[in-house]
C-alpha cells in the first residue's frame, strides 16, 4: 500500500512538469529545473520535481538521469515539507514509512523496472555528521526555488530488496538546484 501511495505521488509530479520526451525506447526523465551533485565520487545529474507541501513548503523529488535504457534500477531522493524561506535546515534522520509526513526528512532509494522499490536508504545522523540543506532563495511570482545539499544515507536494515548488490552508503555533497515548484498534487 505505501509502495502505491508512493508512485501515486511521484505519477503525480512528473505530470505536472513538460517531460519533453523523445520518440524512442528510452524516454528522458521529466524535469522543472536542474539538480547536480557528486554522489559518492562521481557527478550525479538528476531531474528534479517539486509540489507544494502545504503553504509554505515544498517536497523535492530528484530522478537520475544517466541511467541507460533497461528495466534496471533508477535512482531517486526525496526532500520532504522544505520550507520555501531562505536559511540553512538540518535535514531529519526518520526511517521509510515516517517520511513523508516528517518536515524535512530526506531519503534516497531506487527503482526497479518502474514500479517496485529496490534498496532504501535512511539519513545517516551520527554525530558530526552534515547533512543540511540550503535555501539560497525563492521568488513566490516565478515559484523559482534555488538550494544546496549534503547529506549521507545508510542502507535500510529492513530493506527487502533480494540480493543486494549497492553500496551500504551513499554520499550527496556539492549538490546544487534551481527548481520551479508545481501544483500541489
Amino acid at each position: 500500500m505505501k509502495n502505491s501511495l508512493l508512485l501515486l505521488g511521484i505519477v503525480g509530479l512528473l505530470m505536472q512538469c513538460d517531460n519533453g520526451i523523445i520518440a524512442s525506447d528510452c524516454p528522458t526523465p521529466p524535469t522543472c529545473g536542474d539538480f547536480r551533485a557528486m554522489k559518492d565520487e562521481a557527478e550525479w545529474v538528476a531531474a528534479p520535481t517539486a509540489t507544494y507541501a502545504g503553504r509554505d513548503t515544498v517536497t523535492l523529488l530528484i530522478e537520475e538521469c544517466s541511467q541507460p535504457c533497461q528495466q534496471a534500477e533508477v535512482e531517486w531522493l526525496s526532500i520532504n515539507r522544505i520550507p520555501t524561506r531562505p536559511g540553512t535546515y538540518s535535514l531529519r534522520p526518520v526511517r521509510w514509512g515516517q517520511v513523508p509526513v516528517t518536515a524535512l526528512s530526506a531519503w534516497f532509494y531506487t527503482v526497479i523496472g518502474g514500479d517496485a522499490t529496490g534498496e532504501r536508504y535512511n539519513l545517516y545522523a551520527a554525530a558530526g555528521q552534515n547533512n543540511e540543506l540550503i535555501i539560497r532563495s525563492y521568488n513566490p511570482t516565478s515559484r523559482e526555488l534555488q538550494g544546496q545539499l549534503t547529506a549521507t544515507f545508510v542502507i535500510d536494515p529492513d530493506s527487502d530488496s533480494p540480493g543486494r548488490t549497492r553500496p551500504d552508503t551513499v554520499r550527496i555533497r556539492e549538490a546544487s538546484f534551481r527548481i520551479l515548484v508545481g501544483e500541489a498534487f
